[in-house]
């Protein structure tokens, strides 16, 4: 999130990706606005990064999938990054499999591609505070626009859950209400999530949104722009510690939130340690 003031009011602007967090923990996206530098990419997220470039070389006609791909590894391997789980050659070995998955079971099924990383920036939401005009903005990068559908590419551990992301995805709401307000989409939206499942085949699953879903969202949203801004970021949010990602491992303010108060010794069952 960032937030303007202006003359005529107050422009806030949020991506999906800061509204999930947000959601999940009000406190992970309280730092996600004041320490964004705090969020380090792991092992699993540079190899999604590698992946996206080589599939975006293809629908470019700038390049290889497998080689694109294979030089984003290298470089993002020279960058801070923190390793979970994959040694540098199970991440080059992923990076080939699931490019040639995509160009096997997703690509042929896309029809006529309209735009590739295709940014976009359109007023989400406006609504007031007192006597000051808030006007909402949704920003981003959709991975691949065709003709009749969204798509996004993801690289997972397991499949996913069409049922979870039809009643609960902020991304495909996001970006199906950026699309309809360019003008090139109308709802109700096809949105599909191109699934490379690591160690898997591919996987689409698609999702459906209409002017229903946007709306939702914004009744989601305005309570999180309304904090922000009566509140402020000085003051700590609600936290929510039932999430599994709420962990050292999964939460890059884990050190400024739960584990400032508790040690490993004080959430681990001693039968576990």
């Amino acid at each position: 999130m960032r937030i303007e003031h202006r003359e005529h009011g107050i422009d806030v602007y949020v991506r999906q990706s800061w509204i999930g967090d947000a959601l999940m923990c009000n406190e992970r996206g309280r730092n996600g606005i004041l320490r964004p530098e705090w969020s380090m990419p792991n092992d699993a997220t540079i190899l999604g990064t590698a992946v996206h470039a080589g599939i975006a070389s293809v629908l470019l006609g700038e390049g290889c999938a497998r080689e694109v791909a294979h030089e984003e590894l290298q470089r993002l391997l020279t960058e801070p990054f923190q390793r979970v789980k994959y040694s540098d050659e199970e991440l080059f070995d992923y990076a080939n499999a699931l490019c040639d998955e995509w160009e096997k079971s997703i690509a042929p099924t896309l029809g006529k591609v309209t735009g590739v990383e295709e940014e976009f920036h359109f007023e989400f939401d406006r609504f007031q505070i007192g006597d000051k005009q808030v006007t909402v903005y949704g920003k981003g990068t959709i991975d691949c626009v065709t003709e009749t559908d969204i798509w996004d590419w993801k690289t997972a551990a397991r499949k996913y859950s069409a049922r979870d992301k039809q009643s609960q995805a902020v991304q495909p709401t996001m970006y199906s209400a950026a699309m309809v307000a360019k003008g090139t989409h109308e709802y109700p939206v096809t949105f599909k999530y191109g699934v490379l499942v690591r160690g898997g085949k591919g996987q689409i699953v698609p999702v459906h949104r209409n002017e229903s879903h946007a709306d939702w969202l914004r009744e989601q949203v305005r309570p999180l722009v309304r904090t922000a801004l009566l509140i402020g970021t000085d003051e700590s949010w609600t936290k929510n510690d039932t999430h599994y990602l709420c962990s050292q491992t999964w939460c890059s303010y884990w050190s400024v939130c739960k584990g400032s108060k508790l040690s490993p010794a004080d959430i681990i069952p001693k039968e576990e340690s």
